[in-house]
């Protein structure tokens, strides 16, 4: 496990830059950055392939989420830390009914930003459509 994750952070230290400028540097016309996009910024970013960088960006996630599955956290320095959390069992209410019912227990992906990367955002702002 410990080969996997020392994989995932190589790949993604040299993945992390380029993100991060994709993120920021998109107009957010949908508020989202679609793979194909984040594909394309990659490849301009980094002298490679279409194919390939679409390859680095799924083994990337791939190697990540297997991380997670496995019950281990990944900290990327100066980037963040993804990590698996438990949301407990709770009462949920429907507003219209005022009908209650118990929302079971789950497990939840969670990423937290590292103070690199807050730093580099912070002055940054969300264009509105």
């Amino acid at each position: 496990m410990a080969t996997l994750k020392k994989v995932a952070i190589i790949v993604w230290q040299k993945l992390q830059n380029c993100v991060l400028l994709a993120i920021i540097a998109h107009n957010l016309k949908y508020n989202v950055l679609k793979n194909k996009e984040l594909v394309q910024k990659i490849q301009q970013t980094v002298p490679t392939t279409g194919n390939r960088a679409s390859e680095l960006l799924d083994l990337t996630s791939a190697l990540i989420a297997k991380i997670l599955e496995d019950g281990d956290s990944l900290a990327i320095q100066s980037f963040g830390t993804f990590e698996v959390k438990k949301k407990e069992e709770r009462v949920s209410v429907n507003p219209s009914t005022g009908s209650r019912w118990m929302i079971p227990p789950k497990y939840v992906a969670s990423f937290k930003a590292g103070t690199t990367m807050k730093e580099k955002i912070k002055n940054y702002t969300v264009h509105e459509q």
